[in-house]
């Protein structure tokens, strides 16, 4: 239950209906009833410190795994199962950025029509939560009136808002119209259904904010959309009836009031499905789907050995996440893992009986640690059937530290003279140096990936290649100097780059842009709160929503 939280709506004909407060005790509610009168409603807060200068809004599409979730809410699986919306397009390294800014092309028009056919026709058939909205009997095919009352109650959680008197006249005479040709009733909620998630209201997530007088470079997101951000942040799915109440009846007004509902919603199982796709699509994760090495070097290689390694380090996520809740740098720096059969062969330990998995430890005799030891890393960064330092370092590099690297001139060779005796990759990449274009950007990517040329491009540990010894030391710019990659993945969790590199990935994850001059002061502080607060990303996921940088957007210039 969220904290003063109103009473779920009865679903039966508007006329009559009352809103009645329920206070639930937490710290944020104003009082037990009958403690006298309320306290005043809280001055709107205007953010502080460096100039904010947020972004003007932008509609962003759903994306795929938020239609789908939604579809599940509020129709059911059997309908989620239908739905095939299209696919999300990435623009700057995240989905939702390319969800803000990448206009919807004919085919997607297409295909959304296609996904709520589908999932109109599995909702009618399958009735698993109509009745959640059919408050009424209908009387035969052509009843407007029972139509019309599902299409409202329907409608008005699809759009995350109450459905207009002009919409639900339209959207009621297209179900007539189909109940009619087909003599059902069915039919009517089925062509109804449909057109409610063809609609921009649902397909879209929009926001628009409301006047700050205080602050007329800004806009306060309504409490709706305040609701709708947070939801499909934290939930990966549209807000629920309760949430939406909440938001009505003047329960996320301060940032007090907002964090209160936040831990409701990260306390919710869907939350940690929430982070696990953050990380999927930040870690480059879902890449294993489809990742191929070469059959010859690798034959262990196998579309479940690449699963189980996607699963590994969810399952590490979780540990520190949610079970833990610990320091979040312990991701990239612990000494231990979860293995299954296969996993544990590759690495070398003893295997947990089939089907299982089991916490282990890391090798003593193996320089891994965190994320950056285990395979779905070293696999993904990593060519088909050689290592790469330069991809490892470029990701450690950008997606770590936020540090952008240009990509290489078009006229660049990395082809070797054969009498060039490199045996290893530390020597040829050092002969490669040496064309002055070329060297810029591979001192900042090569001696962080070189730390890892005790793994193969499967992430199997070697200490050899092609019988020389492999020396994986090096610098990272000022933390010092590493043994190994394990020394390395202590220097980069402790590096304050790293800490800052989080909460901006966290920040375009939640916002749909890449951060803005004006939002840079709102960083810094998110930063430091962050760090204060043992860098717990669970606590930090709720600081954040009610933050000025999550509830605020800018003006049109």
């Amino acid at each position: 239950m969220y904290p003063r939280l109103v009473q779920r709506r009865p679903l039966r004909p508007r006329a009559g209906l009352l809103l009645a407060l329920v206070f639930s005790g937490f710290v944020a509610c104003a009082g037990e009833l009958g403690d006298g009168p309320a306290a005043p409603p809280p001055t709107p807060e205007v953010p502080k410190a460096k100039p904010f200068e947020p972004p003007a809004p932008t509609m962003r599409r759903l994306l795929a795994r938020h239609y789908r979730n939604s579809i599940g809410d509020l129709l059911g699986p059997t309908a989620q199962a239908a739905a095939i919306p299209p696919a999300d397009q990435p623009l700057n390294g995240f989905d939702l950025v390319g969800a803000a800014q990448l206009n919807v092309g004919d085919l997607a028009v297409v295909e959304y029509e296609k996904s709520a056919r589908l999932v109109a026709e599995a909702a009618v058939e399958a009735d698993e939560k109509l009745d959640d909205y059919l408050a009424c009997v209908p009387t035969g095919a052509e009843d407007g009136a029972c139509l019309e009352i599902f299409l409202r109650n329907f409608g008005s959680l699809a759009f995350r808002r109450p459905v207009t008197d002009v919409e639900a006249k339209e959207l009621t005479q297209i179900g007539l119209a189909a109940g009619k040709v087909y003599s059902s009733f069915d039919s009517a909620l089925e062509y109804g259904i449909a057109t409610i998630l063809q609609s921009p209201s649902f397909v879209y997530q929009v926001e628009v904010g409301e006047p700050v007088p205080e602050a007329p470079s800004l806009r306060r997101l309504t409490p709706r959309e305040l609701a709708t951000r947070m939801s499909f942040f934290l939930n990966d799915t549209t807000p629920d009836r309760e949430l939406l109440d909440l938001a009505d009846a003047g329960g996320l007004e301060s940032p007090e009031d907002v964090r209160a509902a936040a831990k409701v919603l990260v306390a919710r199982p869907a939350a940690e499905g929430a982070v696990s796709a953050l990380y999927d699509e930040l870690l480059g994760l879902r890449r294993l789907a489809t990742l191929t090495k070469s059959n010859e070097l690798y034959p262990e290689f196998t579309p479940t050995l690449a699963a189980s390694m996607r699963e590994e380090t969810l399952r590490l996520l979780a540990d520190v996440v949610w079970k833990k809740n610990s320091d979040f740098t312990e991701f990239f720096s612990s000494d231990h893992t979860f293995v299954n059969a296969e996993l544990a062969a590759l690495y070398g330990i003893a295997q947990p009986p089939a089907g299982e998995w089991q916490e282990v430890s890391f090798p003593a005799d193996q320089p891994r640690a965190g994320f950056f030891g285990q395979a779905s890393f070293l696999s993904t960064q990593a060519h088909i059937e050689l290592t790469s330092p330069t991809l490892r370092g470029k990701f450690i590099r950008e997606r770590l530290l936020c540090q952008s690297i240009n990509p290489p001139p078009n006229n660049v060779t990395t082809e070797f003279p054969d009498n060039a005796n490199l045996k290893t990759m530390r020597e040829r990449l050092a002969y490669h140096q040496e064309n002055p274009s070329c060297a810029g950007c591979h001192s900042l990517t090569d001696p962080l990936g070189l730390s890892f040329e005790n793994f193969d491009a499967i992430g199997r540990h070697r200490l050899t290649e092609n019988g020389v010894t492999i020396d994986p030391s090096g610098n990272f710019d000022k933390q010092g100097s590493f043994a190994d990659g394990a020394e390395l993945a202590q220097l980069i969790a402790g590096d304050p780059a790293f800490t800052e590199c989080l909460v901006r990935s966290v920040l375009r994850a939640s916002l749909g842009h890449l951060e803005t001059e004006g939002e840079e002061g709102a960083i810094e502080e998110l930063s430091g709160e962050f760090t204060n607060g043992g860098r717990r990303l669970r606590g930090f996921l709720i600081h954040l929503v009610g933050s000025a940088a999550f509830r605020y957007v800018g003006v049109e210039k």
